[in-house]
Parts: structure tokens; C-alpha cells; sequence
């Protein structure tokens, strides 16, 4: 964690995000939102999403750190992606940016997140809040969803919640620069079926690369999906700020049969040869 001293805490905005891997089929997103308003009635919940595919820890720090920064400071994020519910594993308190998180200790918070300047980490000691022993199965509705919902009315203050920690490194695996350019991953793909990588614009563009290679193929780099041709797969900067494989019209996650974990690799060109 960052030895920069620890920033003034923003005043709770009210407004507590949710991200899980529980799916909308199922009662237990429903169920964390009602211990919230039993908690809180003002809250104001979003779903951020619940399609992370299961267990996915990676997937769930990626689009924490990519997304948390569009809502307002003070703003209280439950990310809830847990294949360890019920073991020895921590649960986190963190204030971090003007935004505080509830979370597992697994991996979650990003690689970016955990190096924030006055970055503060709480390791949660659920006895001492007096909540109700929880389940083996559902931290989410027994420690999470209480936890938000006194740190978003203002009810729990964060330093109460717990003992100073550090958290477990990052499951988001960082791309890297190579010898012949960069080099990173397929983190997730979304409801298009467009790939996405943990390679994030700048480092792209410092590759020098025109091209994205990926399950054997060199995609060209595109601006927009609309400077390819309908069945054309692309490469380009989403609005996520990552590089993003496509197919225009069409599923690049089908078209090239790959999933998270597959290589993504930009590579420079050779320099001309000397005359």
C-alpha cells in the first residue's frame, strides 16, 4: 500500500453500488437490497452488475476499477465474488479515492486501486460490529450488505470497522511490455461477445503496434466499430480505456472461439532496413 498519508474521508453520498457474481435469476441480489434498506431506507442501491461469471475474481476486480470512478465521491462499493465464503478468508473495509469498498479479501481490489496515494485498508472484525453470526454461504446479505449500510447512512464510521490490513495482491493480472511490444490477456467478454483485455490505451499506443494479435489472428486497430467492414474483426479502445477485440455485426468471442486468459499481444512493427 501506498505510504502517502492518508487523505480526509469523504462524507457517505448515500449511494452504495452493487457487483456480484449472483446472477438475476436467483433471490440474493433482491435479498442484499433489502438488508441494505433495513439497514438504511435511504440508500440509494445500484446494480452495477451481476453477470461476473462465477468465481470469477479477476473479472470482478477489472470492472471495479474500471467502473467505481463514474459515481460520486463517497459512494460505498459491495463487490461480492467469493469462491471462499465461509473459510478463514477476511472480509475488507477500504477507503480509497473519495470511495470506500466492502468486499472480500481475495483479489478483488485492482492493481491500480491497491497503489491509490493515502489508500486505507481495513480488515473487518464482525464480532466487535455486533452483526448476527453469518452463514457459511452468504457473507453477502450477513456482513457485506449491513456493513454498507451503516457506512452509507453514516450510522458506522469507516475507522470503526476494523484493524488496519493489507490486502491480498490483485487477481486483475497487469499487462507487460515485451521485447517486440506488449503483451496482456483477455480479461472478460461482454453481452456483444467483444473481448476484452487488461491492456489498457496508453500502453497500447506506446507499442507502436497497428495491429492486435489474438487466437492466431492480426486484427487490424480500428478507432470506432464503424471504420470496419459488417463480419471485419477489429481491435480499439473501448470506453473503458482497455483494447477491446470485435467483430462488426457480430461476436468476436463465437468468431474465434476463445474466452478469458487467451493471449492478446501488440506487436511493433520491424524497422526498415537500412539502405
Amino acid at each position: 500500500m501506498s505510504a502517502v498519508a492518508p487523505a480526509p474521508l469523504p462524507p457517505p453520498s448515500g449511494v452504495i453500488s452493487l457487483l456480484t457474481d449472483f446472477g438475476v435469476s436467483d433471490p440474493f441480489v433482491g435479498v442484499m437490497t433489502g438488508v441494505i434498506l433495513s439497514c438504511f431506507p435511504g440508500a440509494r442501491v445500484v446494480d452495477l452488475g451481476h453477470g461476473i461469471r462465477p468465481q470469477a475474481i479477476a473479472e470482478g476486480a477489472f470492472w471495479l476499477e474500471r467502473c467505481y470512478r463514474w459515481f460520486p465521491r463517497g459512494t460505498v462499493h459491495v463487490a461480492v465474488v467469493d469462491p471462499g465464503v465461509g473459510s478463514e478468508r477476511r472480509a475488507l473495509a477500504a477507503a480509497i479515492d473519495g470511495h470506500y469498498f466492502v468486499l472480500p479479501d481475495n483479489g478483488l481490489l485492482g492493481p491500480a486501486l491497491l497503489a491509490a496515494p493515502g489508500a486505507r485498508v481495513l480488515a473487518l472484525d464482525v464480532a466487535q460490529l455486533g452483526l448476527p453470526e453469518p452463514s457459511f454461504t452468504f457473507h453477502g446479505r450477513d456482513v457485506f450488505a449491513p456493513v454498507a449500510g451503516g457506512l452509507a447512512s453514516g450510522a458506522r464510521s469507516f475507522d470503526s470497522l476494523g484493524v488496519p490490513a493489507v490486502a491480498l495482491p490483485s487477481a486483475l493480472p497487469r499487462a507487460a511490455r515485451t521485447p517486440d511490444g506488449v503483451r496482456g490477456e483477455v480479461i472478460c467478454s461482454d453481452h456483444y461477445g467483444n473481448l476484452i483485455s487488461n491492456v489498457d490505451g496508453p500502453l497500447a499506443r506506446s507499442s507502436g503496434a497497428t495491429h492486435v494479435h489474438v487466437g492466431g489472428q492480426r486484427v487490424p486497430w480500428r478507432r470506432t466499430y464503424a471504420d470496419a467492414a459488417p463480419g471485419e474483426l477489429l481491435g480499439l479502445v473501448n470506453a473503458f480505456g482497455v483494447i477491446e477485440i470485435a467483430l462488426r455485426d457480430g461476436s468476436a468471442e463465437r468468431h474465434l472461439g476463445l474466452t478469458r486468459g487467451a493471449p492478446v499481444e501488440l506487436i511493433a512493427p520491424a524497422p526498415a532496413p537500412a539502405r
